[in-house]
Parts: structure tokens; sequence; C-alpha cells
């Protein structure tokens, strides 16, 4: 009896596929997990982000000239300003994608909290590939969420797994505060635990000969070597321009970096190295695939040329390079 409560308690880490991270900018904001992007008011972390949210929404570069691949969903949460007369507008300006940019209407649900059970619902509904929030502090249920340990914990844990269950990266834009002599991992407002439970920290300073101009700092990272210094400027008569951006020495390696003739041939080294180690959902398969800028006629067609299996266990269609071993084979 004993050994049965262990064997449903316990996992074993060979049981457990391994994987690599995903990025939507390497090595900066991952896929999946929480990056904290953080500075003073008025230094250009809310303009930096629509820069990068309108990139995804139309499937365009990263700011060191990385293809991001198909147009994506974003949601973007913001308290501080109108969304009629400065968000939406914002956007346009940055020329973003706005079908593919949601919020949360305030003034109809009420006021939201950082874990509140409506933010998730709404990742479950419009399946986003980035959700920004701006500012973290104008959605904690009370002044003290972020600097009682326990309750900030609980927080960035809720968000942390909303992020890896629904395949995101979380974004949260937030004032440092005024210790100015402390640490820049100090200067977050409220516990370090919510640094701790960022996986990504991005610091924006102005530069100190032209305060147009301004520095992304990368002081934390837990995936990946720390990114290079990034800097934008904002400047009256040219407005918002990344003018240093260099692509970091180390990359992961990833289909982007091999050369293929055709999406088929892409989609063939994808569905193999996918498969290598274990049986995939379906569903998941298309989704990873569609990320890579596979369509799913694409990726019906080359499973077939592969020799994928296909089966059905719980509910679920799954795809295998295995020998079939009496499961039931169709297609979908």
């Amino acid at each position: 009896m004993q050994g049965q409560e262990e064997s449903n308690l316990l996992t074993l880490y060979s049981d457990v596929r391994a994987t690599s991270v995903r990025w939507l900018w390497y090595p900066y904001i991952a896929i999946g997990k929480i990056t904290l992007l953080q500075g003073d008011p008025g230094d250009g972390k809310s303009t930096m982000m629509m820069s990068l949210i309108s990139e995804v929404s139309n499937g365009g570069l990263t700011p060191d000239g990385k293809e991001i691949g198909r147009p994506q969903r974003v949601i973007y949460q913001c308290s501080e300003d109108s969304v009629a007369d400065t968000i939406k507008p914002r956007l346009e300006r940055c020329g973003a994608d706005c079908r593919n940019i949601a919020f949360i209407n305030e003034e109809v649900c009420g006021g939201l909290t950082l874990d509140d059970e409506r933010i998730r619902q709404a990742i479950i509904c419009f399946r986003p590939r980035l959700v920004v929030i701006d500012p973290i502090q104008a959605y904690l249920g009370n002044d003290s969420d972020l600097l009682i340990a326990g309750r900030a914990r609980k927080l960035m844990q809720r968000l942390g797994m909303w992020a890896s269950v629904y395949d995101c990266a979380v974004v949260l834009i937030g004032h440092l505060n005024k210790k100015e002599g402390s640490k820049d991992l100090y200067r977050s407002l409220g516990s370090i635990d919510v640094v701790a439970a960022a996986r990504s920290v991005l610091q924006v300073e102005r530069n100190m000969t032209d305060s147009d101009i301004r520095i992304v700092h990368q002081i934390k990272n837990s995936l990946a070597p720390v990114g290079n210094d990034i800097e934008f400027e904002i400047r009256p008569e040219t407005g918002f321009r990344w003018i240093k951006c260099e692509s970091p020495l180390m990359q992961p390696t990833s289909s982007e970096q091999l050369v293929f003739q055709t999406k088929t041939e892409k989609a063939a080294y994808l569905i193999k190295k996918l498969l290598s180690s274990e049986d995939m959902k379906a569903k998941e398969m298309y989704m990873r695939l569609s990320d890579e800028g596979i369509s799913h006629r694409t990726a019906e067609d080359t499973r077939k040329e592969v020799g994928v299996r296909c089966y059905r266990k719980m509910r679920q269609w799954y795809w295998s390079l295995k020998p079939e071993e009496g499961a039931q084979n169709d297609g979908k």
C-alpha cells in the first residue's frame, strides 16, 4: 500500500521529456515564463513594449532583426492610459495589427488583480503568445501584496503557472523603488520574491549624456547567458527608434538556424525532432509547427509522407514515430 502511495506521489526524472526553452525574443523574453521590465516612471518602458507588441501582432522582427514568424495574438492590459485616446493611437502609430491585440475592459468587468481568474479565462479564450501587464502595481489587491513574501510568492507562482500551461510569455512592467544606492535586483517594488520568480529582469535607464536615449540592461537571466545592453531613443521630432540591439554571440540551437529549401522539408525535420523521444498530442504538434510558420495543410501532408502513426488515447489524438503496438491507427 505504501509503495502504491509513493508511486502516485513521485515522478521519476527519467519519465520526464527534456525540452528546450522557447523564446519570443532571445535571450530577453521566454515563452512560458515571466519577464519583469522595470524602470523609473517616464523612462519609456511602455513605449518599448508597444514596439515589440506591434511586431508580434504582425509577425515581424525582434529588435535585433530575427523573424518572429506568423502573426501572434497579444493581451495588453494597461490601467495608466485611456484605451481610446492614448493606447490605440500609440499602437496604430507603431503599425500594430489591432485585430490581434486585446484587453479586458475594466470599465465593464470591474477592477482586476494580478491573480484574477478573469485573466486566466481571457488567456484561455484568446490564446495569446504574449501577455503584458502594465504596470504591475495597478493590479494588486492592496499595497502590501508584493511586500509580504508569502503573498508575493503565491501571486508570482500562479502567474508563472498560467504562462507555462497556456504557452505564453508574460511581461510585467513595474516601477522602481527609491533605493538608489541598492543593487539593481533590489530596486524592484515589493519583495525579492517578485524578482526571484521572474526568469528574466530588464531594467530601463536614461543615458547620462542624452536623456532622450534609454539603455536597457538585462540584470537577471535564469535561462541563458545575460543579453547585451539594448538602446532606444524617444525624441519629440522622430519618436521611438531602436538604435542599438546586437544579436548575442551564442544562440539556442533551433530550426531557424538551418536552411530549408521548402516548407515541407522544414516540417519533416521538425516532426522527426519533436517525436524523437516520445509521442505527442496532435493538437500540440500542430501548434508547434504553426509557431514555425508551417500551415495545418503542410503539417498534415508531411505527417503522412514521413509515416507518422496516429492513435487515440483518452479522447486525444497522438502522433508517433514508434512501431504500432495494437493502437488504433487512423489519422487526425
